[in-house]
């Protein structure tokens, strides 16, 4: 079993209230700000709550020329960014992984471990396992009465 990787996000919650898409984008540029080298973001939520435009956002917001794709069918896609030192976002969607067997194919470990690279990783409750052993923290997507809602937690 592999060590945990250092988590460099602030480890206090913080929320925002996404009234329209385009608020993403304040999201994105403060959570940009604090990732480094090796972090684990994971994004939790019902479809439809905006994972993967956030995604978008946030590779945006991390100097990415190429707009991000969900990567439903391939599970792992990679773009290259330039902030804060960081190079590449991996993109993975677990949302079709049935067993945690099927994270050994996408050798995240040892991608994960090249400079400059972090990980975002959509549906994590499909990968608990994996994760419960990697330091990460968890981008809460909840759509309620009000709209839109997101908690770093």
């Amino acid at each position: 079993m592999s060590s945990p990787l250092p988590s460099t996000l602030s480890p206090h919650p913080t929320s925002w209230t996404i009234p329209a898409p385009e608020a993403w984008k304040d999201v994105a540029q403060e959570i940009a700000g604090q990732l480094h080298d090796g972090d684990i973001l994971t994004l939790s939520g019902p479809l439809g709550v905006g994972k993967t435009t956030f995604v978008q956002t946030l590779a945006s917001a991390l100097g990415s020329a190429s707009t991000p794709k969900s990567p439903t069918f391939s599970m792992l896609r990679t773009y290259r960014i330039s902030a804060n030192g960081l190079f590449r976002m991996l993109h993975v969607d677990a949302y079709r992984i049935e067993n945690e067997a099927d994270m050994i194919a996408l050798d995240l470990d040892e991608e994960l471990a090249i400079p400059g690279t972090i990980l975002v990783l959509e549906w994590p409750e499909r990968v608990s396992r994996w994760l419960s052993t990697r330091k990460h923290r968890n981008l809460l997507m909840e759509i309620d009465g009000e709209g839109r809602r997101a908690r770093l937690e």
